[in-house]
């Protein structure tokens, strides 16, 4: 990959996040009588939300695509087992969200038909993948020279702390504080992907792909 376009996919990735945040707060703030400590994000998007489309494809659409460029920099920025393994994860948590923008949740998110159950089943990978692509990182930092070694320790413990928030919602222990929940978990997957893609913006490519490859025979 060109270097130029390696480190533009890097600074698409870092933004991506800081977009969808402000965006979810901007329609939270915008629907009259919505909570977001009791409501989800994915309420924002629901069949019977008056800010749906901007959600959805504003949202989690752009999003996804964020991730998938965040991704593509990635694989372009380390080589090795572990990063083939974060890589592919992220690549289903990108995948994931881009097709939720297209599956919204019926109203209140109590799914009751086909596109709401599949809008839940197509959560679960954006949900899961990111933060565990975050605990798989925590190996590529620790053996990549280029990063510094606390780097392992933050993305396990980041990665670890957002997986933890999903059993919570999906139990209903606290669900007048799900909405609260889901941001923390989601969030602190996504600020770890912003600053992690700006930190690789700024590293060479991966060794072999500036090797010169032998001429075809």
């Amino acid at each position: 990959m060109d270097e130029g376009a390696r480190r533009g996919l890097a600074a698409v990735a870092a933004a991506a996040p800081v977009a969808f945040v402000a965006l979810t707060l901007a329609l939270g703030a915008a629907w009259d009588g919505y909570d977001p400590v009791r409501d989800t994000q994915s309420e924002l998007g629901a069949v019977d939300s008056p800010v749906r489309w901007a959600m959805n494809l504003g949202g989690f659409v752009v999003l996804g695509l964020g991730i998938l460029a965040f991704a593509a920099a990635y694989r372009a920025t380390f080589a090795g087992a572990a990063a083939t393994v974060a890589v592919a994860l992220i690549v289903v948590a990108g995948a994931g969200m881009v097709v939720v923008g297209f599956l919204p949740c019926d109203a209140g998110c109590v799914d009751t038909t086909v596109t709401g159950r599949l809008h839940g089943w197509f959560s679960a990978p954006g949900a899961i993948g990111l933060p565990a692509a975050a605990m798989v990182t925590a190996r590529v930092a620790a053996v990549d020279g280029r990063l510094r070694r606390r780097w392992a320790g933050w993305s396990f413990g980041i990665g670890l702390a957002s997986l933890a928030s999903g059993p919570v919602v999906a139990a209903g222990l606290l669900p007048e504080a799900d909405g609260l929940l889901q941001r923390l978990g989601m969030w602190l997957a996504l600020g770890w992907m912003s600053v992690f893609a700006w930190t690789m913006r700024g590293l060479a490519p991966r060794a072999d792909a500036t090797r010169p490859r032998p001429p075809a025979r």
